[in-house]
């Protein structure tokens, strides 16, 4: 199964990856707010096309999501990208790309735990260079992983030195108006050594940064395997909760095919305040398609639920 990690492995990118977002989290949504998004879904949904339709041409796949009708997509590494070719996709087709990775040439495990002096200043810099794309294509977030832990360090020692290069990134992104999200990652699963494994870590982080201008990515399939309670941790941490993705488990295709009691924890995202797009970081385990009409399922069974509470 393709996942982030052996893609990132095979392409020599890092644990400073990128996440970028369109819209603002957690805001409430605005009275009178249309009982629809424009896709005709109850929440906002972001295709993953880097884990769906893999065998076509990248801007091919951009196609591909509005023929799927939805209007939002995420992709990984943004270097080996036309990234002309984008924005004049997302132009003519009306799409918006709500994340993609952007990442330094050193291995996935490369991260931010090391309190090494050159390794937060090679953060600034592709900090720096995930900003300028951010603002070419239009987006507002971008998303960090802290990486596997550095051999010789405490874990006290390794999570200050997170701190420390998200302060320093905070000091780029806030006048630029954009954020930087902290993505917890399993270590169960798809990504062994993660520093940053369970939420409370990384609201535990968040806080010592205390900046408006870093909040979590939390995606629940990891979170699922990490520590569970996943409304509950929704709920803990909304003020901190910057962007969520999603994928089931076990298998890390669409929902319905494992264990996530989906309508119930979208259904909590909705209640939380939260009107960004969702990212669909799932591998479709059979046709696309229909994993696109499961997530359409899911999402109306949210709304069904939240018209009963």
């Amino acid at each position: 199964m393709l996942n982030r990690r052996t893609f990132l492995t095979a392409t020599g990118a890092s644990a400073g990856a990128f996440v970028v977002s369109a819209t603002s989290p957690g805001a409430a949504a605005p009275p009178g707010e249309a009982e629809s998004t424009r896709d005709g879904t109850w929440l906002t949904y972001a295709v993953n096309v880097q884990m769906t339709w893999t065998r076509l041409p990248f801007l091919d796949r951009l196609r591909k999501v509005k023929e799927a009708g939805f209007s939002h997509y995420e992709f990984w590494p943004w270097r080996d990208k036309d990234l002309d070719g984008i924005l004049r996709l997302n132009q003519e087709l009306g799409l918006t790309a709500t994340q993609f990775t952007a990442s330094p040439v050193k291995g996935f495990g490369h991260g931010i735990t090391n309190p090494d002096p050159a390794r937060r200043e090679e953060f600034e810099e592709e900090v720096r260079s995930a900003v300028a794309v951010a603002k070419k294509l239009g987006v507002k977030k971008v998303c960090v992983v802290a990486g596997e832990e550095t051999p010789g360090y405490s874990r006290d020692d390794q999570t200050r030195a997170v701190i420390t290069a998200l302060k320093a990134g905070a000091r780029i992104v806030e006048p630029e108006g954009i954020t930087i999200i902290l993505e917890p990652l399993n270590i169960l699963v798809d990504h062994p050594r993660q520093l940053i494994v369970r939420s409370a870590h990384a609201a535990e982080v968040l806080r010592a940064v205390g900046s408006p201008n870093v909040k979590m990515l939390f995606d629940i399939y990891h979170q699922q395997i990490s520590e569970g309670n996943l409304s509950g941790n929704i709920r803990k941490y909304r003020e901190l909760i910057g962007y969520f993705q999603l994928a089931d488990h076990p298998g890390r295709h669409e929902p319905t095919t494992g264990e996530i009691a989906y309508p119930f924890v979208l259904r909590t995202i909705h209640d939380v305040g939260y009107r960004d797009a969702i990212g669909m970081e799932m591998t479709p385990k059979s046709d696309p398609m229909a994993a696109f009409q499961a997530i359409r399922r899911v999402d109306a069974e949210a709304r069904a639920l939240k018209g009963r509470a």
